[in-house]
């Protein structure tokens, strides 16, 4: 794998050469179709004309694990029918954290005093690499701590520094492609991997035990990886920002867009009892700050050990409430993330079938042993991260993917004499990182912005190379140190 991707780097710099001889020959054939162009477009095309939706993928996968149980294990069947039946319906609290904590996201970054404060700080940077380093190290951040968030924050920062920057000659796809590119450095408490195993009662409690997030998401290697990526992410999109004279700004007609007219105001006497009352700030903001207050207690006495997926949903619902200020605004917002988690409503039902039958039957047994023969102590979380990036190319989801892997990956990790937290890092690590070249998760930027996916790949590739040394780097050699 390591020989695959030094030779896709060394193809990609000649690439980047090429096109670099080929622009400063540039005369008048500015609509010449360019090698780059091409292979991102390929690329682009392939990925949308082949990777089918995600729920296909859970059906294909359901098909595949069926018939490996039936293969490889005692089960026939009709029992493994009755194993996917029996785990169909065991994750509907995991479903169900998960959906909110897509939706919390949603509602804090949708609410409008988060929109104002954005819109000032887009004001802060004045010229093209100020605004570029201060978007990339703003979203690295805010990507760290909450990646819904996040994705709220950089469809709104992103296109208003489209609008607010133009004639600095900034690249508009690279300002979507930053939006993006800035996820890796997600692997922060609001992954659902890392959030899953720190809630009590979790679905692989039995196997694994809780594992608080301060053996995950802040064990001391994660840290410093996470460093490293928000100090060199920043500048390495600085370094490929395109120049001011190949920039192309957003158009008039698409600025017009970005920035809608102001709400009209409202004349609350004139309004009836019952909606004054879903305009009142008294119950969200009363019921909020007990919310919040009550989070801060429990942080007090517990410390970082009292966040979990149940802690951190209640936390933003609580801080959601305050933002928006009203109930109207607040259920308004909901209504729009919703939009957002219908593919984990269906979805997950499906995978805790196919836990079940990889769980009931035998299978993860096998599997265990598996990773556990190809493995050692040292090369398993490495294992881990790719073996993770690929499965993630196909279904791109790491919580519903992590009820996939986790019964054999967590075991052999045991096994192996491996800290589960670092196998979770790995995990999400390796999601990720294929989600620089999987157009699944740019969609809601994409769209946002209005743009394709073969615009922003030239750059999310690199972010993909780069993501793969760092993170090589770190699973071989921060453990001798730390």
């Amino acid at each position: 794998m390591s020989i695959a991707v030094l030779v896709a780097s060394e193809w990609y710099v000649h690439i980047l050469r090429k096109e670099k001889e080929r622009m400063s020959k540039k005369t008048n054939n500015n609509n010449e179709e360019t090698f780059l162009s091409r292979f991102t477009e390929g690329f682009a095309q392939w990925a949308f004309r082949w990777v089918p939706d995600a729920l296909v993928f859970a059906l294909i996968l359901t098909v595949i694990v069926f018939f490996a149980g039936w293969g490889l294990t005692a089960h026939g069947p009709g029992q493994l029918v009755g194993d996917w039946m029996k785990g169909f319906w065991i994750l509907l609290t995991f479903a169900m954290q998960m959906c909110l904590l897509m939706i919390t996201g949603f509602i804090v970054g949708d609410s409008k005093y988060i929109k104002a404060g954005l819109l000032k700080l887009v004001d802060i940077p004045k010229t093209k690499t100020q605004t570029i380093l201060f978007y990339s190290i703003f979203m690295c951040v805010v990507m760290w701590f909450h990646w819904g968030i996040g994705l709220m924050v950089a469809i709104i920062m992103g296109r208003a520094i489209a609008v607010k920057k133009r004639g600095l000659g900034i690249h508009y796809p690279f300002i979507a492609a930053i939006s993006y590119v800035t996820a890796l450095m997600s692997n922060g408490p609001s992954q659902a991997a890392q959030l899953l195993m720190a809630t009590p009662g979790n679905f692989m409690e039995k196997a694994a035990g809780v594992i608080p997030l301060s053996q995950s998401v802040f064990d001391i290697k994660l840290l410093v990886t996470n460093l490293v990526l928000l100090i060199t992410i920043p500048i390495i999109l600085m370094a490929i920002a395109p120049k001011k004279e190949h920039a192309v700004e957003v158009d008039d007609a698409t600025a017009a867009i970005f920035v809608p007219p102001p709400d009209p105001p409202v004349d609350k006497k004139s309004l009836p009892p019952a909606e004054r009352l879903d305009r009142s700030f008294v119950l969200p903001i009363l019921i909020g700050a007990a919310g919040v207050f009550g989070c801060a207690k429990l942080f007090g006495m517990k410390g970082i050990a009292a966040l979990d997926l149940n802690t951190l949903n209640f936390l933003l619902l609580m801080v959601g409430l305050i933002l928006h200020g009203n109930s109207k605004s607040f259920i308004e917002s909901v209504q729009r993330g919703t939009s957002t988690v219908y593919g984990v409503i269906i979805q997950f039902p499906l995978y805790a079938g196919i836990f079940g039958m990889i769980s009931f039957s035998g299978l993860a047994e096998i599997i265990t042993r598996f990773f556990i023969e190809i493995s050692t102590p040292t090369t398993f979380t490495w294992i881990v991260f790719i073996y993770t990036g690929i499965v993630d190319f196909f279904v791109p989801s790491a919580g519903s993917k992590f009820v996939i892997e986790a019964p054999y990956i967590l075991p052999a990790a045991k096994n192996l004499g491996v800290a589960y937290g670092d196998v979770l890092n790995a995990y999400t690590a390796g999601s990720l990182w294929v989600n620089m070249i999987q157009p699944f998760w740019a969609l809601p930027i994409l769209g946002a912005f209005r743009l394709k996916f073969k615009d922003i790949l030239p750059y999310t590739f690199i972010g993909w190379l780069w993501m793969f040394i760092v993170m090589s780097l770190s699973f071989f050699i921060l453990p001798q140190i730390f």
